[in-house]
Formats: structure tokens, sequence, C-alpha cells
């Protein structure tokens, strides 16, 4: 696989991953509570998969995007990576 795709790959799942996790917050420490509205909801599976993808896509995006804005220019330091 050629490193710019596996670079955007790695970074985008990493964003997702993180997108994750603050949702995961967001339900389980109930703010201004969220997680009861989850929760008490008729229709959990639902709230908690839209959740997770929008979470997911906005922060995998934002993370693959500020990686490729602060990738190097200089082929020999992108090597590096």
């Amino acid at each position: 696989m050629p490193k710019l795709i596996r670079f955007v790959l790695v970074n985008s799942a990493l964003g997702v991953l993180i997108g994750w996790a603050v949702a995961a917050a967001v339900v389980w420490f109930n703010i201004n509570g969220f997680g009861d509205l989850i929760w008490g909801s008729s229709s959990r599976v639902a709230a908690v998969f839209i959740l997770m993808m929008s979470f997911g896509i906005t922060f995998g995006f934002a993370v693959m995007a500020t990686a490729v804005m602060l990738m190097p220019t200089d082929k020999d330091e992108f090597d590096k990576l």
C-alpha cells in the first residue's frame, strides 16, 4: 500500500477512535442528561448508532485533515514517517 494512503487511513482511524471515546464519555458521564435521553429511548440501538457515526465521522475527518495540513513537505522528512 502506498505510504500516503496508509498515512491517511491510519489518521482517519485514530480520529474515529477518539470520536467514539468522546461519544462514550458523553453518554457515560451523562453530560446535560444525554445519557438518560439515550438509555430512556425506545430505540437505543438507532440512537447509539447515529451518535457513534456522527462523532466518528466528524473526529475522523478532523484528525485526518489536521494530519494532512501538518504533513512535512520535504521528501526526506516524509520518508521518516
